[in-house]
């Protein structure tokens, strides 16, 4: 049975009015009673008339505006209650029975600083028990209304003293233990449950307190041997079910539940959760929309879950949709927090609308009900499976894999250069020592002088030589820059290039209308011994870059040793080389027969054939349309090792562009790869806090008392020695109101130095070994306010009660009898001592409890958290990556 102020108002003053009429004429108390006779005959109207009549003849009667009240408060007209309880007050302000009245009243109007301020001046002239039981019930209920939780559980705490079976204010006590999360909460639940004549739903809230689902389970059966066909009851067992893993027996409870009341949203709301424990998420999307049909949706979170457990992209859509026109803004103003809903909102689109940044994903991925919807979470926007067997297509997969993934972005131009250089004719890299005639051989193989030669090996540039079908050129610099030239342009800027100009050109990119060039591309490198550092890069890369390599050897210098390395890292790139040894025409026939086989014994298979060469001679025998023997020997060269092999040469350049690609992406990705964490040696830290704070907080129960006991033992010392010389041989002991102000100074500065030392003995844990793991430290702040607040809290306690009952109380009451004896003193002090146990330490315990429990929710967020990020990364790039491995090796084999 729930309490209701409205209809026991009267009833509670009425105890006392004999009391307030027993001074009064015999007729006013008879008109009283007569009245209250026809309130419980149920004739309010004519009670509240006669009443307020007597009041006209009877204005200064305090038992008449109580009685006049009361019945105005019984019939719901709470303002003029307020008005009959307030002229009570205003004719005798020292009676806590008007107070009382007027506070409970206040409170049920809802005017909780003057309620709560009436309700104190109740406690603080009552003496009588049941009075200030009442008083401070009432004041649980206003803090209670207030949201003032802590408040309203020692108020109901103190009434519950003073009133041990008093069930309602037992049961009042419980919910606002429950709504402190305090783990006693169950107990005084069970115990309102058990209560004959409760409300057997009391059995649901005493369930729903107790974190151990066997005890749960077991009183929620306890309620229905009393009554089995109730549905909530049955309802509840069945979450209980679920949550102990039992889900068949659950969703079979919960079903029948349903069929016996299809629109009894308890049972449906029962039904649906056991459905989402059971893995059963999209029957429960079924049960949300009965809900929703019924008028009252489940919240956007728990449709989200259950989509996300379901794997249901649809649903998610819809619901996406459905937000979206509830609200059309897109979420918060700007500047304004987002809300939970926001953020599930505003993740829910993004997630749909295939956009979804990490951000989001860790908003869903909290929401997803297992590591099944994980996943599928992180999956979102993750890449489609690579092409098969086509090379072309998978070029394309990777750079949009690069591009679209942070920790791969910078292998993105790599990857686009490869895209582009398959559709390209085939690349050959002209490569050699400096003064090998590189150039001049370039000038020969295609008909015209285009290689600008004579260059000084500090300012040697990489050109590259392309089709185009008007002659132009453009600069590339190293940060990415392009410079325009016109063709005639580009020898007087090599020229006039100097040393740091030179340092700043990646590639010179020279577009010439030579037919050639339609069949070939041609980069041009400075010769190895004059590249700068930059150079060599961007040679380096060109050579991986090529379908191709023709090696420039000078006759009188070849294959020495720095060739010899730079050809075996070409070899080991898996590049075709075919040597040209220039000059030749410097040279006799036995001197070139003899380096040909020098260079061929030298480097042996780092080169696949060394043909003769002279550039000069065969540039100017094709300027005078005159054959070349030498040309010819090239040309055929070329044409067997490279030209007719163009498509496996670009295949073998994209395969290794693509291996190289996934050598760095795997390094990039392992560099990139979200930090682990060992949760459970997080857990067991916070753990060892809380053992350790509560094996002091014990210890501090035990020595605060007696500290306490010590300083009211020295207050009693004090004491006696001030009164002693007022004291009369046989009269009263007398004292001053300075003597009332120095007591209450000596306590109040003797309970702050005992509950300092508290405080210091409970912070003391927080340097400890077992508090410098990570979730250990994230909680101090919270527990170092969870204890000042308790401490500080029962500090103001103290000093009110010591100021406002306390000493007051010994000085006009206990003194004047007492023998001056210390030790009755200090008995008489101590009838009033603040109590630590209840004011102090049992919500600190409850405080620190919650932060213990808000600390390890934070945890467990956070493990989530780091799956979802581990998640991600595997679903969009590990996964990725090894797709790719496993198509190279199909392409490879």
């Amino acid at each position: 049975m729930v309490h209701d102020p409205a209809m026991g108002i009267l009833d509670r003053i009425a105890g006392t009015l004999d009391e307030l009429t027993a001074g009064a004429e015999g007729e006013t108390a008879a008109e009283i009673d007569e009245a209250r006779t026809l309130a419980d005959a149920g004739r309010e109207d004519e009670a509240e008339a006669a009443l307020a009549a007597l009041a006209e003849r009877q204005p200064k009667s305090v038992a008449v505006a109580l009685a006049l009240g009361g019945i105005r408060a019984r019939r719901g007209a709470l303002e003029q209650a307020a008005l009959a309880f307030g002229r009570a007050v205003d004719l005798d302000g020292d009676d806590p029975d008007a107070w009382h009245a007027l506070g409970d009243v206040l409170a049920r109007l809802g005017r909780t600083e003057p309620a709560r301020d009436a309700l104190r001046r109740a406690l603080a002239l009552g003496l009588d028990a049941g009075l200030r039981a009442r008083a401070y019930a009432a004041l649980g209920r206003v803090h209670a209304h207030a949201g003032e939780w802590s408040a309203a559980a020692r108020a109901q705490r103190s009434a519950l003293e003073l009133a041990a079976d008093d069930r309602l204010v037992a049961l009042d006590y419980g919910r606002t233990l429950a709504r402190l999360g305090a783990r006693e909460a169950g107990e005084w639940l069970t115990r309102a449950a058990r209560v004959a004549g409760a409300d057997i739903h009391v059995y649901i809230e005493a369930a729903a307190a107790i974190p151990d689902d066997a005890l749960a389970e077991r009183l929620l059966r306890e309620g229905l041997a009393r009554a089995p066909a109730d549905r909530p009851l049955r309802a509840a067992l069945a979450r209980r079910l679920a949550r102990r893993g039992r889900t068949d027996e659950a969703v079979a409870l919960a079903e029948a539940c349903v069929a016996e009341a299809p629109d009894d949203l308890a049972a449906l709301r029962a039904l649906r959760d056991t459905y989402a424990i059971a893995g059963r998420a999209t029957e429960g999307l079924r049960v949300a929309e009965r809900e929703a049909e019924l008028g009252t949706p489940p919240s956007l979170d728990a449709l989200v879950a259950l989509a996300l457990g379901a794997g249901d992209r649809a649903a998610l859509e819809r619901l996406a949709a459905a937000a979206r026109r509830t609200d059309p803004g897109g979420g918060s103003p700007s500047g304004t927090p987002l809300t939970d809903g926001d953020a599930t909102r505003r993740a829910l689109r993004a997630f749909v609308e295939r956009r979804a940044q990490m951000d989001d994903l860790v908003v869903l991925g909290r929401l997803a009900p297992g590591p099944a919807a994980r996943r599928f979470v992180a999956h979102a926007g993750a890449p489609p499976e690579p092409p098969v067997g086509q090379l072309a297509g998978l070029l394309g997969w990777t750079h949009d894999l690069a591009a679209a993934t942070p920790a791969l972005s910078a292998l993105a131009p790599a990857t686009g250069h490869a895209q582009e250089a398959l559709d390209r004719p085939l690349l050959v890299a002209v490569m050699g020592e400096f003064n090998a005639g590189k150039s001049s051989f370039v000038n020969a193989l295609v008909g015209e002088e285009v290689a600008p030669t004579g260059v000084t090996p500090t300012t040697a540039t990489v050109n590259v030589l392309r089709y185009g079908a008007t002659p132009a050129a453009r600069v590339i610099g190293h940060d990415g820059r392009v410079r325009d030239l016109a063709a005639a342009e580009v020898a007087a800027f090599l020229a006039q290039l100097g040393d740091a100009g030179a340092r700043e050109v990646r590639a010179v990119e020279i577009l010439l209308p030579v037919e050639t060039l339609r069949q070939v591309e041609i980069v041009d490198t400075p010769g190895l011994n004059s590249i700068r550092p930059e150079h060599e890069r961007v040679a380096r890369d060109f050579l991986q870059e090529a379908d191709a390599i023709v090696w420039v050897f000078a006759i009188g210098q070849a294959a020495k040793a720095t060739e010899k390395e730079a050809l075996a890292f070409a070899h080991g790139a898996g590049k075709r080389v075919l040597g040209v040894l220039n000059k030749v025409d410097r040279a006799e026939p036995a001197e070139i027969d003899a380096v040909t086989r020098h260079v061929v014994g030298s480097l042996g298979d780092l080169i696949e054939a060394i043909v003769p060469f002279s550039a000069t001679r065969a540039l100017a025998a094709r300027r005078a349309g005159a054959g070349d023997p030498d040309f010819a020997a090239l040309a055929a060269a070329l044409e067997e090792r490279f030209f007719t092999r163009a498509l496996a040469l670009k295949r073998a350049t994209a395969l290794s562009a693509l291996a190289r690609f996934l050598a760095a992406a795997r390094a990039a990705a392992s560099a990139a790869a979200p930090a682990t964490a060992d949760f459970t040696v997080a857990r067991a830290a916070l753990a060892r806090l809380e053992r350790d704070l509560g094996t002091v907080l014990s210890g501090e129960r035990v020595a605060l008392r007696a500290r306490l006991d010590e300083a009211y033992r020295r207050a009693a010392l004090e004491v006696r020695e001030f009164v002693r010389p007022r004291s009369w041989l046989f009269g009263e002991h007398r004292a001053t109101p300075a003597d009332e102000e120095f007591l209450s100074e000596l306590l109040e500065d003797a309970v702050t130095r005992a509950t300092d030392r508290t405080r210091q003995a409970l912070r003391q844990v927080f340097d400890a070994d077992t508090a410098t793991e990570a979730s250990a430290v994230a909680a101090r702040p919270a527990l170092s306010a969870a204890i000042d607040n308790a401490v500080d809290r029962f500090a103001a306690y103290a000093r009110g009660v010591i100021e406002g009952g306390a000493v007051p109380d010994f000085f006009r009451h206990q003194l004047p009898r007492l023998r001056l004896d210390a030790a009755a003193i200090r008995d008489a002090l101590a009838r009033r001592t603040p109590d630590p146990e209840q004011a102090l330490f049992t919500p600190l315990a409850r405080d620190l409890e919650a932060v213990f429990r808000a600390a390890a929710a934070r945890l467990d967020e956070a493990e989530i958290d780091a799956e979802i990020h581990a998640l991600v990364h595997t679903e969009h790039v590990d996964r990725p990556l090894d797709a790719l491995a496993r198509e190279l090796a199909a392409m490879a084999g």
